[in-house]
């Protein structure tokens, strides 16, 4: 890849090819050439597709799907989504194309076509210029054992095949780790040889004894140690193979030094070494480096394995003792430089640390490893989540030991979450200055750098604009050519074109040019096409020079050579040691820069431009001091109680000059300005030089020595903390005979990090750290609720996730997977990272069971005390319940499915046509009413072409609307598939107010209408439904736009007094399709039908489709109006008959329920389908005394069907009028549960000297003796005092005794003037109280055990929808005021503290939502004023 074109305008994006929806390519692009063929891409992707195209035109060649994939759903790891196929990268020999698949074995392991533990790995061998297997090919990998330990085997569904496979000899190796650390799986090694088809080596990770046997010992035998390595491959130089692990189980090493040679078994967070038997391909342990603290990193989840080791080319990177170098870099922050002959065990170095060549200390996490560059000294290069590319430059110490040194950076930062690809580095035909440093990213997508940094930093290369590309890609070249892969699934080639118009040298070098000289060299050119002109040329640096004159002047012919000579000019060149000069000639070295031709080209279709490429070495006569880097930045030090550690970084002393260099001096000062105070640095006894506070180098060069020409040293230097936390800073000067520069040190240390885990609650508050499980409780379909996973960082150093596996199901999902809460993000000191979850139950049939949805959230950080964090959530799916309902609430017929009548006639053969008012609710009252079992919906007849669909009993069409010009008509996008009906549509935007069809496949809805969208022609509305073609579905800019069917709206008018009337009037109405109406009235009780649902969503199956419910324990008939509701429940024991504001009698096989209020007119029923909204307006006033009662009740309702053709409507009103009572205090004598505790004071009781008569405690201004009685509803005792005190209990102190006159308790109450609430009076060591106490000795029995269960049983079982849409619209105002304003404190102080286990044991286990919603919070205080005041219910 030549940078001179990379890094012009004539390279571009040549093609971009789409593949399957959902279709991920975690495998890189292979370019290939077979013998005698053409350049070829092969492709695998997750969905076992393998793919061969033409790499120059990407036309594809063959396709083929090896094996149905492996489904990410029966994992529970979300790392790879949607399926599991070929994941590794293939390896290629000889035309043959070798990859593992993953998919299943029906019935292998457990019963079921799919399920993990069903799932396998193949081994494939194809030919890559057909994709037929080869002979014996594929070959099963399931249930392998393991060479070194009986009791680990291969499960192909518990483990994942991530890194790129390698080729040694004969046979191909493959790493398998595991899916999120799920399962017990354990990390392996697998070899098949490509002659004989068969597995020759299978080497566990964790083995032996200490290997966790005991822990369930299935799924492979357990342990973990997986080899992943963010995709890349085993690294081998002949017959050994190299790999990373991750976290494991066995920690054999446990604090004793050991050798690499020790045998160690449980080889987790390990470099390892396995020596490849030539003869066999047999696998074994030959060398292992595990850093000292790996316990600490696995209870961190710090993987050193998320990054693959990479071996650097000896050739270039070598050094004293160290032949062959190994790099690697972790989730833990440091890169590991290794001797790849002698990795270094485990605690080998000094003071029992890490015995490696050695480590770099960045707090940094890396996933995806390490680049290389061999050229120009040697860089490494590696990309910290959320941070700059770094290089690292080669240098030796004075001894010769190979030190990696910071030279520079990227400006740009990669993506804030992990997915970078390994740093990959090409150049032109292996010249040096030609390097390219090339990065992909999830973000951002391909990027590109010069590779070689100038002043610090890495010149960008401007590249065409991809997608965020695929997690841990790495591109493939070929032929001047780039590929790569994007996280939608389509594959990029970019290139420059062919179509250039010149052949020129290019890159042209320049070799070494001394400061005060110049260079010429001569570019010679060949014309490709015949050209017009040679316009001229420009050049990027302005001391690489070329003259226009030296062009041609006239047309060149096709193949017509010329040539033109460039001069590298530094003559004139001052080289000043001025730091931080932006220009790029300030100090040696290599330059490159790009020289553009442009031409007029005598044909059509060609360039008029070509780059050529000049670089060059530019050198001092003299010596010349240089220091890299400017800023030595050591990073963050965590300060412990127990340790004092230290981190190591390094610079460089170069001579960059042709003559020998001599050592001054040194100095170190805190500060850079004219009042600067330097101390001078001097080695100490142990030859230790202090650089600063804090700072220090035992390996800089003595005072007076020579550095030759073109010498490089890299000075280890080391920061303590010496005074505790903090900052910490500096500049380190060098003075020598060749100049004099300075480097700025800096460092800090602090504290470890601490995080706290939070998870939200649905009022906006947030959970104690101790729980952990995030519950979403009862979500209907179609709406959502979003709760929040927060970890804060309460230490004193940033904290580090490190572990992030968020829920990524279709209903239960994180907000943002990848994105919040993601690996490698830092969370700040003293702040919170939040992840969201989102519970979006999608819309169903009705009437289906009660859904529960589980997922989990694994989580964790570098924060050592905090350990793997599951959060288990959880959330309940409930679905719209249409038609009856059986006792419990759930539906009495349960939905079964969508069903096709028969050639022999109808599935159900009773037919009731309800035109446009049939919807799933009314089909099913009608079938129970008609004695059926089974009930179903239908659409009839099948229209014979497309129609636009009328609505539905919720929705009608208003037409064809436009989308207006940069706005949406409706704004929210709520459904878009393929499976696209209108139905389905009105179905999902049941709660708005419109729905709209548009595409052909994407429902629209929204509360308004926007002001620019206007009815249009229906011919513009002609695109099918992509689900039903007989239904139109909008068009593009068009929808078929709905609107919801207003409300029924009813005003009701009754009068209630103490006279009774013999007769009841009652008027039914019933509206049937929408174009009939009867009415009918008698002078006796009617029982007229009614049903009521506040929503209702129509579902409709075309073709003849029938949807069916089944009704279980029985079936039910209702009737019911105003007045009078009869209801019958067949095969049943109960019939109950009620009346409001009229006579009700319920009736069972156990007890009988009478109430009556005489003189009751009702006017009104009727039949709707959805949501029924109704005004009610009462007024009521109620005054009493012990003898004296009077209530009159005014009220007024209207009640409307809409219908297409006619309406019914029904209106009566009357007034009335209400006594106050205005006379003064009275005693009130109780109610049905309490009576006035008996004495000749009436009820007066004086409390005793030291206690309380009653224990318990309720006090408010608003306090009446109903108020009292309702709070203590369940004690023995209630007894008023000081006018706004209610106290209760069980029990009454034996101390409290009865007053010896009424008058002693004479304070009003503070909540009514018209009662007595007892008095108060004070003296020191007893207060001498009165008190009005009440008692009922069955208050318990009476009130709670029996009456309740019989009000539940015959109210709630058989009249709950009756009872919720009376009571609810009728009352909720009264109860919502008096319940929440008056007994809210009592409510939670007593219900709560009271009969907490009680309510939960019984209420929760059997009936709590049913009770609650209905019972509960709806009736309770207007059942005790009905009961209070009711004598016969007082009996009770």
């Amino acid at each position: 890849m030549d940078p001179a074109i990379v890094d012009s305008p004539e390279f571009g994006l040549l093609w971009k090819i789409p593949f399957n929806s959902k279709e991920q390519f975690y495998a890189k692009p292979l370019i290939y050439t077979p013998s005698g063929g053409k350049q070829l891409v092969f492709l695998a992707s997750s969905q076992n597709y393998i793919r061969t195209l033409d790499a120059a035109t990407g036309a594809i060649i063959n396709s083929r799907q090896v094996q149905t994939p492996f489904l990410q759903a029966d994992i529970g790891c979300t790392d790879i989504p949607n399926t599991i196929g070929i994941t590794g990268t293939p390896v290629i020999s000889g035309d043959i194309v070798y990859f593992f698949a993953k998919t299943y074995i029906p019935n292998y392991r457990q019963a079921g076509a799919t399920g993990y533990y069903n799932g396998v790995y193949y081994f494939y061998a194809v030919d890559i210029n057909t994709l037929q297997d080869v002979s014996g090919f594929p070959i099963l990998i399931d249930g392998t054992v393991a060479q070194n330990d009986p009791l680990k085997y291969f499960i192909g569904g518990v483990i994942l095949q991530r890194p790129s496979l390698t080729l040694i000899n004969n046979v191909v190796y493959g790493g398998f780790g595991g899916h999120c650390d799920l399962f017990n799986y354990t990390g392996m090694v697998i070899g098949v040889n490509t002659q004989t088809a068969k597995v020759v080596s299978a080497f566990a990770m964790e083995s032996g004894s200490f290997a966790k046997h005991d822990v369930y010992n299935v799924n492979g035998g357990g342990g973990e140690a997986g080899i992943w390595m963010s995709g890349m491959g085993l690294a081998s130089d002949g017959n050994r193979v190299f790999a990373v692990t991750g976290n494991g189980l066995g920690h054999q090493n446990n604090g004793v030094p050991a050798t690499g040679r020790s045998g160690l078994q449980t080889l987790d967070e390990v470099i390892v070494n396995l020596g490849v038997d030539p003869s066999t391909g047999l696998l074994s342990l030959t060398d292992y480096f595990e850093p000292y603290d790996y316990q600490n990193m696995d209870a961190g989840d710090r993987d050193l394995g998320s990054g693959g080791i990479a071996l650097l080319d000896p050739n270039s990177f070598s050094g004293t003792g160290v032949a062959r170098i190994g790099v690697t870099a972790g989730k833990n922050g440091k890169i590991y430089i290794v001797n790849a002959d002698n990795l270094g065990g485990y605690r080998l170095g000094v003071g029992q640390t890490d015995g490696i060549v050695q480590t770099i200390v960045t707090n940094q996490a890396v996933f995806g490893g390490i680049g290389s560059y061999p050229l120009e000294g040697g860089y490494i290069y590696l990309t910290p989540v959320g941070n700059t590319t770094s290089a690292y430059q080669l240098g030796h110490d004075g001894s010769g030991a190979p030190i990696f040194t910071w030279v520079g950076q990227t400006n740009e930062a990669s993506a804030g979450r992990v997915g970078c690809g390994v740093p990959t580095i090409t150049t032109f035909q292996g010249q040096s200055g030609t390097a390219i440093l090339w990065l992909t990213d999830v973000d951002a997508g391909l990027r590109a750098w010069h590779a070689v940094p100038q002043n610090g930093v890495l010149k960008t290369i401007n590249l065409p604009q991809t997608n965020g590309l695929n997690k841990f890609q790495r591109p493939a070249f070929g032929d001047g050519r780039v590929y790569v892969t994007d996280s939608n699934g389509n594959l990029y080639c970019m290139g420059s074109p062919v179509s250039l118009p010149l052949n020129c040298t290019s890159p042209v070098q320049f070799g070494n040019v001394a400061l005060g000289t110049s260079a010429n060299r001569t570019v010679n050119c060949t014309a490709n096409i015949p050209i017009t002109k040679v316009l001229g040329a420009t050049v990027g640096d302005t001391h690489f020079q070329v003259s226009n004159s030296s062009f041609p002047t006239g047309a060149l012919a096709k193949g017509q050579s010329f040539s033109f000579p460039v001069t590298w000019n530094l003559t004139n060149v001052v080289v000043t040691d001025a730091q931080n000069a932006s220009f790029g000639n300030t100090q040696p070295g290599v330059k490159s820069t790009a020289l553009t031709l442009f031409t007029t080209n005598g044909v059509t279709g060609y360039s008029s431009q070509f780059p050529i490429g000049l670089t060059g070495t530019e050198v001092s006569n003299t010596a010349f001091l240089t220091l890299s880097p400017l800023t030595v930045d050591f990073g963050g030090l965590v300060l412990s109680n127990t340790t004092s550690p230290t981190i190591t970084s390094s610079f460089v002393l170069s001579n960059a000059g042709l003559a020998n260099m001599t050592i001054l001096g040194y100095a170190w000062t805190t500060t850079l300005d004219n009042s600067s105070s330097y101390t001078n640095s001097t080695p100490d006894s142990s030859g230790t030089y202090s650089m600063g506070i804090g700072f220090s180098s035992s390996s800089l060069p003595a005072v007076g020595s020579t550095i030759s020409p073109g010498q490089s040293l890299s000075i280890p230097a080391t920061f303590t903390a010496v005074n505790g936390t903090g900052t910490y800073g500096g500049f380190f000067y060098v003075w020598t005979d060749g100049g004099s520069e300075y480097i700025t040190l800096s460092a800090s240390a602090s504290t470890a990090p601490i995080a706290q885990l939070t998870i939200s609650t649905s009022e906006g508050g947030w959970l104690p750290p101790s729980n952990t499980l995030m519950d979403f409780g009862n979500v209907l379909v179609g709406n959502s609720s979003t709760l929040q996973i927060r970890i804060c960082n309460i230490g004193g150093s940033v904290l580090t996730i490190t572990k992030s596996k968020p829920p990524e199901q279709s209903q239960l999902t994180a907000t943002a997977p990848g994105v919040d809460l993601h690996e490698g993000q830092l969370v700040p000191v003293g702040t919170c990272a939040t992840g969201g979850v989102i519970f979006q139950p999608t819309i169903e049939p009705p009437d289906q069971p009660d859904q529960t949805i589980n997922d989990t959230w694994t989580l964790n950080t570098d924060d050592l005390s905090f350990g793997i964090h599951v959060v288990q959530i959880t959330g309940t799916v409930v679905d719209r319940k249409l038609g009856p309902l059986l006792p419990d609430g759930t539906p009495r017929f349960r939905y079964l499915g969508c069903y096709q009548d028969g050639t022999n006639g109808r599935l159900l053969p009773t037919a009731n046509n309800n035109g446009a008012t049939n919807e799933n609710g009314l089909c099913q009252t009608e079938c129970m009413n008609g004695g059926s079992i089974f009930a179903g919906t239908a659409t009839s007849p099948t229209p014979t072409g497309p129609t636009a669909v009328p609505g539905n009993v919720n929705f009608t069409l208003l037409g064809c609307y436009n989308e207006p010009s940069g706005v949406r008509a409706l704004p929210t996008l709520a459904l878009a598939n393929d499976s696209m009906t209108v139905e389905l549509c009105l179905s999902t935007c049941w709660n708005y107010q419109y729905a709209g069809v548009e595409y052909a496949r994407e429902c629209w809805c929204g509360q308004t209408l926007n002001a620019g969208s206007t009815n249009q022609s229906l011919s513009h509305c002609t695109m099918t439904c992509k689900g039903d073609s007989s239904e139109y579905c909008g068009n593009g800019g068009y929808l078929d736009l709905y609107m919801k069917n207003p409300p029924v709206t009813s005003t009701t008018t009754s009068t209630a007094s103490s006279t009774s009337a013999a007769n009841t009037t009652t008027t039914t109405a019933s509206a049937t399709n929408s174009t009939t109406t009867t009415a009918s009235t008698t002078n006796s009780t009617t029982a007229a039908t009614s049903t009521a649902n506040a929503t209702m969503t129509t579902t409709s199956v075309t073709n003849s489709s029938t949807s069916i419910t089944s009704a279980t324990n029985g079936t039910t008939t209702m009737t019911s109006t105003d007045s009078t509701t009869t209801a019958s429940v067949t095969n049943s024991s109960t019939s109950i008959t009620s009346a409001t504001n009229g006579t009700t009698t319920m009736t069972s096989t156990d007890s009988t329920i009478t109430a009556s209020v005489t003189n009751s007119t009702t006017t009104a029923t009727s039949t709707t389908d959805s949501g029924i909204s109704s005004t009610s307006t009462t007024s009521t006033s109620t005054t009493g005394t012990s003898t004296t009662s009077t209530s009159t009740t005014s009220s007024t309702t209207t009640s409307t069907v809409p219908s297409s053709s006619s309406s019914l409507t029904s209106t009566s009103t009357t007034s009335s009028a209400a006594a106050v009572y205005t006379g003064p205090p009275v005693v009130v004598p109780g109610n049905v549960n309490f009576t006035l505790f008996s004495g000749a004071s009436a009820g007066c009781v004086h409390e005793p000297s030291s206690v309380r008569a009653l224990p318990n405690l309720y006090a408010a201004d608003t306090m009446t003796i109903e108020i009292c009685l309702s709070y203590a509803w369940n004690y023995q005792f209630a007894g008023v005092e000081y006018g706004r005190e209610c106290w209760y209990g069980d029990t009454l102190n034996a101390g409290a005794f009865i007053a010896s006159s009424q008058t002693s308790c004479n304070m009003a109450c503070k909540g009514n003037a018209s009662e007595f609430c007892g008095a108060g009076s004070f003296f020191r060591n007893g207060r001498q109280h009165h008190s009005d106490n009440y008692l009922d000795n069955y208050v318990r029995k009476l009130h709670y055990d029996h009456l309740y269960n019989h009000l539940y049983d015959h109210f709630c079982d058989h009249s709950c929808d009756y009872f919720y849409d009376y009571f609810y619209n009728h009352f909720y105002n009264h109860f919502y005021n008096h319940f929440y304003n008056h007994s809210y404190d009592y409510f939670y102080d007593y219900f709560y503290n009271h009969s907490y286990d009680y309510f939960y044991n019984h209420f929760y286990n059997h009936s709590y939502d049913h009770f609650h919603k209905h019972f509960y919070n709806n009736f309770y205080n207007n059942f005790q004023v009905l009961r209070d005041t009711n004598p016969q219910c007082r009996t009770r």
